[in-house]
């Protein structure tokens, strides 16, 4: 049974098109960068000073990514895995399991890449100066890193509801509509999370509202968190069985 999952979802991954036959036209790269764009604006404005973490950074870069590749796949003309005689349920439920399969491999190897980078770094740095390195110079740094443990749920919550609600968007056949569903869901996802940030208090640490940290010190934050999550259970198990419609009617 594991051995014929994997196969499929290695059949998946051979079904997407090369990047040579695809090429986007003129209009659709400039849209393409304007969309990308303001994503980065929106993320900028939203987590001022958390950007460059990987808390915030990655909930939002990698599901995006795993869902543009299962895109091309689903839409693209090199669909191998629909030679195989295996149940559409099925395919919905590895094309569902491959958005987690590529967002946890790409995690991982950014993971690993980062930590490389920083260890090299920090031997760089203790091995030039003669007192050596204080990675946590003072009590407030670890506190930092406690204040953001309920934010860190949060992001992984977000992360989720983007992969299932974004693979659901990806079963819809007609392209206006699955762009349009795309963009409603980037509207209503975005407005959610400023009208969340409007309301948090400022974070005693850095003086000013950060995203992590002030949801974390939110007197609703346990409320608000457990809604959430939830809510990811319930959007997910939806999305599986709205997308299967969507696939069974193609």
């Amino acid at each position: 049974m594991l051995n014929k999952l994997i196969t499929y979802q290695r059949l998946l991954l051979n079904s997407t098109p090369p990047f040579s036959s695809t090429l986007p036209s003129f209009f659709n790269v400039i849209l393409y960068c304007l969309a990308f764009s303001m994503i980065v604006f929106m993320n900028i404005s939203l987590f001022f000073g958390n950007t460059a973490s990987s808390n915030t950074f990655l909930p939002f870069t990698l599901p995006i990514i795993s869902i543009w590749m299962i895109n091309r796949t689903l839409h693209g003309d090199h669909r191998l895995f629909e030679t195989v005689p295996v149940s559409r349920k099925y395919v919905v439920l590895n094309i569902f399991l491959l958005s987690l399969v590529m967002t946890f491999i790409m995690y991982v190897l950014i993971f690993t890449f980062g930590a490389a980078l920083i260890g090299i770094m920090i031997g760089i740095v203790y091995l030039t100066e003669s007192k050596g390195v204080n990675l946590l110079s003072d009590e407030s740094s670890l506190q930092q890193v406690i204040n953001t443990t309920k934010g860190d749920v949060l992001m992984l919550c977000i992360l989720l509801i983007i992969l299932f609600a974004g693979i659901a968007i990806v079963l819809i056949r007609n392209k206006k509509l699955r762009n349009t569903s795309f963009a409603g869901l980037t509207v209503i996802g975005y407005g959610l999370l400023f009208f969340l940030k409007l309301n948090m208090p400022i974070s005693p640490i850095t003086g000013k509202v950060e995203f992590l940290q002030s949801f974390s010190i939110m007197p609703q934050s346990n409320i608000i968190l457990l809604s959430v999550a939830i809510a990811t259970v319930l959007i997910s198990i939806t999305s599986v069985f709205i997308g299967y419609k969507f696939y069974v009617r193609k």
